[in-house]
């Protein structure tokens, strides 16, 4: 199946967001970055890689034109796994990209996994991943 336009819309604008946020953006990458990060059965929208000395961070970004919450939560975004390093503890994002006015879609509860963005043309809300209760 193509790729919509409004999904090709979504990760253009995430992936800009990302870079202006000192990311390397992938797009659908077709196996992990390094050892470090596994997973199997899944290929992101977007991968951002962000490395210096003192900062590793690895956004996975799902962008979803028609989000629900119970074909979300069958996606193997939740079973990645990052290995920690003795020096310091890289940082896992799972980013949630649904388009403006989809939002109430989805069961909020996901924001305990995953931050969620609202987009639309060229803006972004970011709702950030909160504690679980």
């Amino acid at each position: 199946m193509p790729e919509s336009p409004l999904h090709r819309s979504m990760k253009a604008v995430v992936a800009s967001e990302l870079v202006r946020d000192g990311y390397e953006v992938i797009e659908e990458p077709l196996w992990p970055p390094n050892r470090l990060v596994s997973w199997e059965a899944y290929r992101p929208d977007l991968l951002g890689i962000a490395q210096t000395d003192s900062r590793e961070e690895y956004a996975l970004v799902e962008c979803e034109t028609r989000p629900r919450t119970k074909r979300l939560l069958a996606k193997n975004i939740w079973r990645v796994e990052l290995q920690s390093r003795i020096d310091r503890q890289p940082r896992l994002r799972r980013i949630l990209v649904v388009p403006r006015g989809k939002l109430g879609a989805l069961d909020l509860k996901l924001r305990r996994s995953c931050e969620i963005w609202v987009t639309d043309e060229d803006d972004i809300l970011k709702i950030p991943t909160c504690a679980p209760s």
